[in-house]
């Protein structure tokens, strides 16, 4: 096959009824006419730089009659040597004539370009229409003949017959790397199958169906090929109480760092009953970091919970709070780091003090001492998630383990709760008393060297807080301390600026790649900044992912994008739609999106069309998994719906036949990879003719050079972009100016800019 794809074929059969007609094409395409300065001009314009094979000449045969053309395509096919494309001349009397000629050809070889040769007496356009299928197989060449239009034309059909054969036959081999996957993991059934463990292995593209599963799930009464071919085996198979947490490991399957990860859940039996195992999932990526598949082992661990359970059912509490005492927490704490290592979400170490509790029992007694432990066992405990563990280790000396830990952001925020719950004022035996406290958190990387380790640097951070002035939390990192400083701070503070009309959108324009045409408005948030001055996107948007803020942000976004779009539309200069990029965040939060896009373009008169929602194909992917069904419900409205950075993340683009896309954004890196690598390039046409098959329009992203403009227009297919060479992301003011004239010739910016200098608005940190 990989010699195959690498074969060139320059051949072309004349079908003419006129030995001169066949004397004057073998003229025109014999190799001696290739260094003809004004053919090479011409197919540079059409080709860009030439390839390999435009040096190379053709290899010509002849036929005087549509029967012997026949013969000599069906010998060629046996032969594995196709023709890549036949002229054909129209009126070949007393045989079959053009018309039937390629109706027969095509009968046997579907993949043979033809270049019909035609006077303009013959038949008409409709009367060729009635009889063949007009599509990029068929062009018309009208006589008298002109040379260099038979050299282009024979130039352009045989390069289309090796584009289209090349990427069919990558297709293939992607296929066949599949099969044979498959096979091997079929053969590894037989060792397998008598083993406790489950192997399978899920396709890696929305919705991730389940392609394989070992035998021996029926162990557990299941039925392996019924499970493959059920679009819901997930739900058939995790505890409803659990499918949470098991989307939340697979969302971390999906970033495109991850190594993999490990979560706990019940599995369903074939009679209902219940099992607990251990699922291990494993990425598969090729060398551009797309994913191919998810390998995943399933283990079953009841019998370490059951054991697990009659531990908890022993007298391991403290005796004063009913809190786990320091041995649980130990051995949690053990479990959670081993659990870690093969992949679990990280987790984090808090030890709490309680600041002068010496004094309250000095002054109040040890009862009332004893009273204020109580209450303040009480309301951590409202703080955390029913996972989590709460510990007393002694004296006034807390500690908590919290389990799931995406981001020390969540720590901080859990610290801040509790510091929060235990400074109020509490009332014990008729004495008001106050109490505030110090914390010291430890998180889990994958450098910390022991379970012990995270204890250790616990204490050290608490002893930080307590050196600090008290009543505040510390991490046990000086950079995690800033870093999570930083992020709150940046949340803080953008809840002020969305209130305080701090932030301000910037619009990049779409327009047609060919015309310049403005065709869209996506809109971009920047923060001015009362102490940092301007902040483009990136500065501020992970932090608003991270805590949260970024629903707030969003609907401020929505919010003024439809009001500039109205203005627009008042003046008469408004743009087909504007763009807004989505987060994961914004989906999760369910219907409350629906009902704002509603709300938002009722009140500025805008219908749900006018707006177009950017999300990432991580995104789509994650909201597919998890059965969130928004961005579905959006379509619906007939808000519009964009893919971007496209081709990053997933080496099929199958699964988007499920899906009412109305666009496909190819991301800048992607553009600019295919510029010099010749897989890539294949790749990109690949994802092109397939987005128009399907009816799926393209955006290209980051067009900076005309060399690009023209790459991209080549392909043949129309399509719409964004990038520097036309325009950066402007004020709404600048944007108006643009609209007004319609269109961007040319790129018109500041000198002092550079093509980075536009960010994106809302982008998909998740």
């Amino acid at each position: 096959m990989n010699t195959l794809l690498a074969r060139t074929n320059r051949r072309i059969l004349i079908v003419d009824d006129t030995a001169s007609i066949h004397e004057d094409f073998a003229k025109i395409l014999s190799p001696s006419s290739i260094e003809d300065d004004s053919l090479a001009s011409a197919e540079n314009a059409l080709f860009g730089t030439p390839v390999s094979v435009s040096s190379q000449g053709f290899i010509i045969e002849s036929a005087f009659q549509g029967r012997e053309a026949l013969d000599k395509v069906e010998t060629a096919l046996a032969n594995d040597s196709p023709y890549a494309m036949a002229f054909i001349d129209m009126r070949m009397p007393p045989g079959w004539d053009g018309l039937e000629t390629i109706e027969r050809l095509w009968q046997v070889d579907p993949k043979l370009q033809v270049a019909l040769c035609t006077a303009y007496s013959d038949y008409s356009w409709e009367d060729i229409d009635e009889r063949l299928e007009l599509g990029d197989r068929l062009l018309i060449l009208k006589k008298p003949f002109d040379a260099i239009e038979i050299r282009q034309m024979a130039s352009a059909l045989t390069a289309k017959w090796q584009m289209t054969e090349d990427a069919a036959l990558k297709m293939s081999l992607l296929e066949q790397a599949v099969e044979e996957r498959t096979r091997e993991l079929s053969d590894a059934n037989i060792i397998v199958q008598n083993s406790p463990t489950i192997l399978y292995r899920l396709r890696g593209e929305p919705s991730f169906p389940l392609m394989y599963i070992s035998h021996n799930i029926t162990k557990y009464g299941h039925i392996a090929a019924a499970l493959v071919a059920s679009s819901n085996w997930a739900q058939e198979l995790i505890h409803p109480d659990d499918q949470e947490k098991v989307d939340t490991a697979m969302a971390r399957v999906l970033d495109r760092h991850a190594a993999g990860a490990s979560i706990e859940f019940r599995m369903r039996t074939g009679d209902g009953d219940w099992r607990w195992v251990e699922n291990r999932y494993i990425p598969v990526r090729d060398d551009e970091g797309r994913l191919l598949e998810v390998e995943g082992i399933i283990i079953d661990i009841t019998e370490r919970k059951l054991a697990e359970e009659k531990i908890a059912l022993l007298a391991r509490t403290d005796g004063l709070t009913g809190l786990a005492n320091r041995a649980t927490l130990i051995e949690r704490l053990h479990q959670a780091f081993a659990a870690a290592r093969r992949g679990a979400t990280p987790f984090a170490m808090f030890y709490l003090d309680l600041d002068h509790f010496k004094r309250i029992n000095d002054t109040l007694g040890h009862p009332v001492g004893d009273l204020l432990l109580q209450e303040v066992a009480r309301r951590i405990k409202t703080c955390v998630r029913e996972n989590d563990v709460v510990a007393r280790l002694g004296g006034d000396e807390f500690a908590i383990l919290q389990l799931d830990v995406g981001d020390p952001t969540q720590s901080a925020a859990l610290a801040a709760k509790v510091r929060d719950a235990l400074v109020l004022p509490y009332s014990l035996a008729g004495n008001d008393v106050r109490v505030s406290v110090s914390i010291g958190i430890s998180s889990y990387t994958q450098v910390s060297l022991s379970a012990d380790s995270l204890l250790t640097q616990a204490d050290m951070a608490l002893y930080r807080s307590k050196e600090k002035g008290r009543n505040q939390y510390h991490f046990h990192s000086e950079e995690i301390n800033q870093e999570v400083v930083e992020r709150m701070t940046i949340a803080n503070d953008l809840k002020t600026a969305i209130e305080r009309d701090e932030l301000e959108l910037r619009y990049w324009p779409e327009v047609d790649l060919s015309s310049g045409k403005i065709l869209g408005m996506e809109a971009q948030v920047s923060w001015n900044h009362p102490i940092r001055g301007l902040l483009e996107a990136p500065a501020f948007l992970p932090a608003a992912e991270k805590t949260g803020i970024i629903i707030a942000l969003g609907h401020w976004v929505l919010e003024r994008a439809c009001r500039q779009m109205h203005q627009w539309r008042d003046e008469g200069m408004a743009p087909p739609v504007v763009a807004i990029k989505l987060s994961l965040a914004q989906l999760k939060s369910g219907p409350e999106l629906i009902y704002d896009v509603l709300r938002t373009t009722a009140r500025w008169d805008l219908c749900p069309w006018d707006l177009r929602f950017d999300v990432t194909e991580a995104t789509l992917a994650q909201t597919k998994w998890t059965h969130n069904d928004i961005l579905p419900r959006l379509r619906e409205l007939g808000v519009k719906i964009a893919i971007d950075d496209f081709g990053t993340e997933y080496s099929s683009f199958d699964y988007l036949k499920t899906y009412q896309v109305n666009h496909l954004k190819l991301a800048q890196a992607f553009i600019d990879t295919a510029a010099h690598d010749a897989a890539s390039a294949t790749t990109l046409r690949a994802i092109i003719n397939f987005a128009r098959d399907v009816g799926i329009g393209i955006i290209a992203e980051g067009v900076e050079t005309q060399e690009q403009r023209t790459s991209l227009m080549a392909t043949g297919s129309p399509m719409n972009a964004q990038g520097y060479y036309f325009s950066q992301a402007v004020s709404s003011q600048q944007a108006a100016e643009l609209l007004k004239a319609g269109s961007i010739v040319h790129a018109n910016h500041n000198p002092g800019a550079r093509p980075g200098d536009s960010q994106r608005a809302t982008e998909d940190k998740e």
